[in-house]
């Protein structure tokens, strides 16, 4: 990119600021009886804000990256290392100060907004149960958070049915709020698919026929989960890590395949061939011992054993795992602790390495930077709850710096 797209990212990026400079002037000369109509709008808009931020800074800093290439080709490694670990110290301070400031606000906001969320999708279910029950008492429902989608075919029908439930069949909300929550809910390709419509309340029927034209392919969703079906490594040794993702997988994608009408309960004989071609050799040996039967075994008998074999394994590993006080260094034990959480922060699937998350695989170099940032995760380990510049593991395998290898711009 040019000199000038950096010079009109980092206009626009300084805008977000005087967006959120304008809140907080809001937030101290609020009025409840002249503001209050505003912070259902005010909430929206920091929130949009937030995500954009995100997007445009990643692409800063990639143009910033390879300005610093450029200039320093002729240094040695050492002095570009430090460089480049002080820049990477720089942004991710700028990052945290981002995301400081957002909280803050959105705090604030929803503090004077009383007892309704920031979505608007519980106050619409407390108005309708005081429309029932016709008194004026209120009981505080639990946050319901907006389905996401990235363009993955595979996550088009669970967005879909999430988005038109919450906001999309909501007579409670305007065109105008629809098409806002809609925005703030696509990532990647699919952002990108109606990224040139113009945010107006006639647009949103649009917007959202755009995305169903072409998400809205029951060939391609098939194709995809069959895909993933067949695309699962084989399991190399027993273990519960491997084993769970791999009944999880098989099941996400089975159920996703009948949701959309098809009739995976005769294809028992080929699930049991695929998911045991795939099992380790010590699990495959209990399984036909545990059989024993010259029948064929059906895929729900199958998956009653390795759902019961794998809680066998996780009670082992839980009885075999040492106090982390006392057998962990305190960066050991931050890396273990997010571990438990047992989610990929870059498609919420059971927890599994970078190197094996298929959606992060297909995203180019700067679509990773950007979902790591929008994640923020450190982006030289790619884990939740540090930065980079705390970060203990070894740096990029091809230059040394402080970033994943994964996130190497080549």
């Amino acid at each position: 990119m040019s000199r000038s797209t950096l010079k009109a990212l980092q206009k626009r990026e300084r805008q977000l600021y005087v967006i959120f400079d304008g809140t907080d002037r809001f937030i101290q000369t609020y009025h409840i009886g002249s503001d209050r109509c505003q912070l259902s709008s005010r909430l929206q808009m920091i929130d949009t804000v937030y995500s954009e931020f995100f997007e445009i800074r990643s692409k800063i800093e990639m143009l910033l990256d390879e300005a610093a290439e450029k200039e320093q080709k002729d240094a040695d490694s050492e002095v570009k290392g430090e460089i480049a670990k002080q820049r990477e110290e720089e942004n991710d301070k700028i990052l945290q100060q981002f995301d400081d400031r957002y909280f803050a606000i959105r705090g604030d906001l929803l503090r004077l907004q009383g007892d309704k969320d920031a979505l608007g999708v519980n106050t619409t279910s407390n108005n309708q149960s005081q429309s029932v029950s016709g008194n004026t008492s209120r009981v505080k429902l639990p946050e319901i958070r907006l389905p996401s989608f990235s363009g993955n075919i595979r996550e088009w029908v669970t967005f879909r049915d999430s988005f038109r439930s919450l906001i999309h069949e909501n007579e409670h909300l305007t065109k105008m709020d629809k098409f806002t929550y809609l925005r703030s809910s696509l990532q990647g390709d699919a952002q990108k698919e109606i990224n040139n419509i113009e945010l107006s309340e006639a647009n949103y029927d649009v917007a959202w026929k755009m995305l169903e034209v072409r998400y809205e392919n029951k060939k391609l969703i098939v194709k995809a989960h069959l895909d993933a079906l067949f695309a699962l490594e084989s399991l190399k040794k027993e273990n519960y890590d491997g084993l769970n993702f791999l009944v999880s997988e098989f099941e996400k994608n089975l159920m996703m395949l009948q949701k959309i009408g098809e009739h995976t309960e005769s294809w028992s004989t080929i699930l049991v061939y695929m998911l045991c071609a795939r099992l380790d050799s010590a699990t495959l040996r209990q399984w036909e011992t545990h059989y024993g039967s010259k029948e064929v075994p059906t895929y729900e008998e199958l998956l009653l054993f390795l759902q019961g074999h794998c809680s066998v394994l996780q009670s082992i590993t839980s009885a075999r795992s040492p106090p982390s006080e006392a057998r962990q260094t305190r960066s050991t034990v931050c890396h273990t602790t997010i571990r438990s959480d047992s989610r990929c922060p870059f498609c919420t699937e059971a927890w599994h390495s970078p190197f094996h998350c298929q959606r992060f695989l297909r995203l180019k170099v700067s679509e990773r930077v950007e979902a790591a940032n929008r994640s923020r995760v450190c982006r030289n380990c790619l884990q939740p709850g540090h930065f980079a510049a705390n970060c203990t593991r070894s740096s990029c395998r091809l230059c040394q710096q402080r970033h994943h290898t994964m996130l190497h711009a080549t």
